[in-house]
């Protein structure tokens, strides 16, 4: 019995040390993901359907949905993002006197995105109150499950289709044997994302000085395979198996000090982009301290847009030119 304990606890250490670095990676993308999120807001307006047992005290009639959100990427997954989301609701239904349920909910929205679409899919829990109309019970918890389609039609501004399906612990009138009112609403929605400032425009096409030959005493190294997507200084999954290398290779020549070197291509001022290379060389380093390279080893210098490998008249010139290089000091 006790080296079968043994034995577990054993494959319990050796599974968790594997699995570190995986999490710590993972960890390391949602962190980044979640900084270069998007804040919105948006409006859904539809008519209001009243289902099962509520549809004998009320008949149809229409609902406003402001809400708020803040959307996220998701790593590893292209085009598919999370929005944790806030909305308010007020349905009004036909009756005698307009009947009227007001809702606060909070929950999460879903979306596989392409260039311009979306569609969605979300679930929300929250609290159903009845303002007025036939109800024995004045309100109750309940939840919301809702999707749709939404098209970007201009840069941040959406409009789309939606239907939502709600469900509260309000007993209709009439109705002994029901506990929940059940209702329907669909209509249009629209949408806002407040997207980061796009770079500024480019300036004219200049031939780029030949960079100046490396110090002889100085061995240059270049990571070829760190790339970044335009405007960003997220590494991406595809950089991160030659960057775990460099720091196996750093740590086995520990006597060795390294200048971690950022560049950009030549969209953008000069002043945008020097800050940004220096953000790239920065989550460079910062990836290899966590990888276990001493910090002290490691100077960060951002060159902007200058010293190109590659052509910036092409998207796959300045794809190359979005880059990281390690400068090994002797």
């Amino acid at each position: 019995m006790r080296r079968s304990v043994l034995r577990s606890l054993g494959a319990a250490a050796v599974i968790t040390v594997i699995a570190h670095p995986a999490a710590g990676q993972l960890a390391d993308q949602l962190l980044q993901q979640i900084k270069a999120g998007v804040p919105l807001v948006g409006l859904d307006v539809g008519a209001t359907v009243p289902l099962s047992k509520f549809r004998k005290s009320v008949s149809e009639g229409v609902a406003l949905a402001p809400f708020v959100g803040y959307q996220v990427d998701l790593p590893f997954i292209q085009g598919f993002t999370i929005t944790p989301i806030l909305q308010p609701q007020s349905a009004f239904f036909s009756h005698d006197a307009i009947a009227n349920i007001t809702s606060i909910s909070a929950g999460a929205r879903f979306s596989l995105n392409d260039v311009h679409s979306e569609v969605y899919f979300g679930a929300q829990g929250g609290y159903y109150w009845s303002i007025s109309g036939p109800r024995r019970h004045d309100n109750g918890n309940g939840f919301n499950i809702q999707g749709g389609y939404n098209y970007e039609f201009f840069e941040g501004l959406a409009a789309g289709l939606y239907v939502r399906y709600d469900q509260a612990r309000i007993r209709p009138a009439n109705n002994t044997d029901s506990q929940t009112t059940q209702f329907m609403v669909t209509g249009l929605e629209l949408r806002y994302r407040f997207l980061p400032a796009p770079p500024p425009p480019p300036p004219a096409p200049v031939v780029a000085a030949a960079p100046p030959p490396a110090p002889a005493v100085k061995k240059k190294i270049v990571l070829r395979g760190v790339n970044f997507d335009f405007d960003k200084a997220v590494i991406r999954p595809d950089a991160m198996p030659i960057l775990d290398e460099a720091a196996n290779t750093l740590k086995e020549y520990g006597d060795v000090s390294v200048s971690v070197d950022g560049y950009t291509d030549s969209i953008g001022s000069d002043a945008y982009n020097e800050r940004l290379s220096v953000r790239r060389a920065t989550a460079v380093k910062q990836y290899l301290e966590r990888h276990g390279v001493a910090a002290s080893r490691m100077s960060v210098r951002g060159f902007g847009k200058s010293n190109p490998v590659a052509s910036n008249a092409t998207p796959e010139g300045r794809a190359q030119n979005r880059r990281v290089e390690l400068i090994v000091n002797q």
